[in-house]
């Protein structure tokens, strides 16, 4: 007589079980909650490891190249003061006009102002006409460079010299306008 054939034990190896609803319930999430935050641990190790950040973090540029000298005072002969727009934020109290000198060589002769009238502060913000192209102050009235707060010691121009110089502003640092000195030019 031919033998039974055996089905292999299933009770020789137990999966655990846990009997309490609670226990069934909260070990998955427990686990879940211990494999994710091993997760995050191991990337966090890796970034840490590849970024080597040995010069610190550095948010901005304390200079702005503007271009070479030749280019960059033809232009403002041809068409007045460059106005740069506020890099920093919407307000636009930290924007800036760079002027140069036409009686002067290129490499000679730039100045720097605050895009606000001197006598009136941030509060009344400098722009472009679309009709004139000149500068006017917040009520659409004509001003000169004369009219606007100079941007010394916050900010001053620099030409670095070469074959072709270039000109650059140079920013002391990141000062909130309100510490602007009252001096005009």
């Amino acid at each position: 007589m031919p033998e039974p054939r055996r089905t292999p034990r299933r009770d020789l190896v137990r999966s655990p079980r846990f009997k309490s609803p609670v226990a069934r319930a909260v070990v998955p999430v427990l686990a879940g909650i211990g494999f994710f935050a091993a997760l995050f641990g191991i990337t966090y190790l890796i970034a840490v490891v590849v970024s080597d950040d040995t010069e610190g973090i550095r948010i901005g540029d304390k200079q702005f190249t503007i271009g070479r000298a030749d280019i960059a005072a033809q232009r403002i002969r041809t068409y007045g003061p460059l106005l740069y727009a506020d890099l920093k934020g919407t307000q636009g109290e930290q924007a800036i006009v760079v002027d140069h000198d036409p009686n002067r060589p290129d490499t000679d002769g730039w100045s720097v102002y605050f895009a606000y009238r001197a006598d009136r502060g941030p509060s009344c913000l400098i722009s472009v006409s679309q009709a004139t192209e000149q500068l006017q102050d917040c009520d659409g009235a004509p001003i000169t460079v004369a009219d606007l707060e100079r941007a010394e010691p916050e900010a001053e121009v620099v030409v670095e010299l070469g074959d072709k110089p270039v000109v650059k502003v140079r920013f002391a640092a990141a000062l909130p306008p309100t510490t602007v000195t009252g001096s005009t030019g």
